[in-house]
């Protein structure tokens, strides 16, 4: 299986470095209660803002634009919403534990045709134990999965809540590379060899 090569530096990884700045900031746990209004609220920020990006947001919002799908398994896999039709593929998803296995499973399917992928782990108030334990480091295999996935694939994660967090938790965590940090280019394909970036620390937002 071949992934499309992403180049840590391009025009692309700038937009990459601008909507990490826009999952930081947005308010998700004032913004619904379902996947689907999760999913439309940060739609609807994504095109406000299309101005910021080089690339041409689409969203399944939009009835002007279509989302590329991933033909995989003979099914067709299709993200949220996209930066151009190759460029960034983006994903929300509402947890519950299966959802975090799809989730994963759906970031290593986008990559086969997107650069980046960012996949954004919106935690219901019911399931805030996942959230807690991350926050208090008692989740080192979902951080070292994570880490896994944005040091060797390309594939950012956020995990952030659909509440308001306790006192001194912070309102996301987030596994994307440092903006400041040196480029480089990370490609996986039949050969299995990559090009590693130094190890990524979850960041608070």
């Amino acid at each position: 299986m071949g992934f499309e090569p992403g180049r840590r530096g391009s025009r692309c990884w700038d937009d990459a470095k601008k909507l990490d700045e826009m999952i930081r900031e947005f308010p998700f746990h004032t913004t619904g209660k379902s996947e689907r209004e999760f999913e439309t609220g940060f739609a609807t920020n994504l095109i406000s803002r299309r101005r910021d990006f080089h690339s041409k947001p689409i969203t399944q919002i939009d009835k002007s634009t279509t989302v590329n799908s991933v033909r995989c398994f003979g099914k067709r896999h299709r993200p949220d919403m996209t930066l151009d039709t190759d460029g960034v593929a983006i994903e929300l998803k509402f947890i519950t534990y299966a959802g975090l296995k799809d989730a994963i499973g759906q970031g290593y399917l986008y990559r086969i045709q997107y650069r980046f992928v960012f996949i954004v782990l919106i935690v219901s108030e019911d399931r805030k134990d996942i959230y807690e334990d991350l926050a208090a480091g008692k989740e080192k295999d979902l951080e070292d999965t994570l880490r896994h996935l944005a040091d060797r694939m390309n594939i950012f994660s956020y995990v952030v809540p659909a509440f308001v967090p306790k006192p001194g938790i912070k309102k996301c965590f987030s596994f994307f590379e440092d903006p400041d940090a040196s480029s480089e280019e990370v490609i996986e394909g039949s050969s299995g060899r990559a090009v590693v970036t130094p190890p990524l620390n979850p960041t608070s937002c």
